[in-house]
């Protein structure tokens, strides 16, 4: 089963999926739910085991800024591919234009409001400034450590930032529901930004040697700045007039990549029919008040 969940604009603005706000509705952890009980309750009935599921989640990328969407020179064929053999939702909403309350919704199905996050974490004065806890409360319910529960395999890799790497006692990833991680926007060691869908793939691999249903987490960096090019991804879109354009297009070639190799290892393992993917944006696209200088990472 796949599916590919998308932010919509709000009316008035440009179809790019440049929106000027986010509804403060927290669809997408109602959905999964929802989406999760169905599965569930399709396979209880046939008598087949839980299906596995892997969560998607980019950072600030833009509802036109996919192939199937229409965009004239990104280039997203794994995410095409869940958009043709899925869902692609149009009228979609999530819980806050900011990474850090928008990744509490859809850890917890709450409004991030519930727990005082209405903006990113960051060092310790600022939160206080902003009335903001350090990291979101370990105690908190949260969709993985249900799915622990139940029996999965659990796992996060990629961007966490339910904390920040400022505050170097606060709590790993692990206390929250998952049995590994790899993270970075975290306490401790950082994990290298590329490395999530090898990650991931292993522990795909891993749990279907042990036979055990699996939750991951896959939080993309990309394309959230500083954009963390890599030669081979601009070299493929080495026409373009634009450096802007050249590099924004590689980051999310890059990207969209990886997530082609956790789709191919699904495949490979025969894993494709038994798994929920779905594909989202903590939030729609960046935007700056006027032209601003690329911030690169090699």
């Amino acid at each position: 089963m796949r599916v590919v969940c998308s932010i919509r604009p709000d009316k008035g603005c440009n179809p790019c999926g440049f929106a000027d706000r986010c509804k403060d509705l927290s669809f997408l952890m109602k959905f999964l739910f929802l989406s999760l009980f169905l599965l569930s309750a399709a396979v209880h009935a046939a008598g087949a085991s839980k299906p596995n599921i892997v969560f998607i989640f980019a950072d600030d990328w833009g509802w036109g800024d996919l192939g199937c969407h229409g965009h004239p020179y990104v280039k997203t064929p794994n995410i095409d591919r869940l958009a043709k053999e899925g869902t692609d939702f149009f009228r979609f909403t999530v819980a806050s234009g900011v990474c850090s309350p928008s990744r509490t919704a859809v850890m917890t199905g709450h409004f991030p409001a519930r727990y005082n996050i209405d903006g990113h974490f960051a060092w310790v004065p600022s939160n206080a400034k902003r009335g903001m806890p350090d990291w979101l409360d370990p105690e908190t319910p949260t969709l993985p450590k249900m799915l622990q529960s139940a029996g999965y395999a659990t796992a996060h890799y990629g961007k966490w930032h339910l904390s920040n790497d400022m505050i170097p006692d606060s709590p790993l990833p692990k206390v929250y529901g998952y049995d590994e991680y790899g993270a970075f926007n975290c306490a401790g060691e950082q994990m290298p930004v590329h490395e999530d869908a090898d990650h991931a793939v292993r522990f795909i691999e891993k749990s279907a040697a042990a036979k055990k249903p699996f939750f991951i987490n896959l939080w993309v960096h990309e394309p959230h700045t500083p954009f963390h090019t890599v030669p081979k991804y601009e070299w493929r879109f080495r026409e373009m007039e634009s450096r802007e354009d050249q590099i924004y297009a590689s980051v999310l070639s890059h990207a969209d990549d990886r997530i082609g190799e956790v789709l191919d290892a699904l495949d490979r393992l025969e894993l494709t029919e038994s798994t929920l993917v779905i594909f989202s944006s903590d939030n729609g696209p960046a935007r700056a008040k006027g032209k601003a200088e690329l911030e690169l990472s090699y």
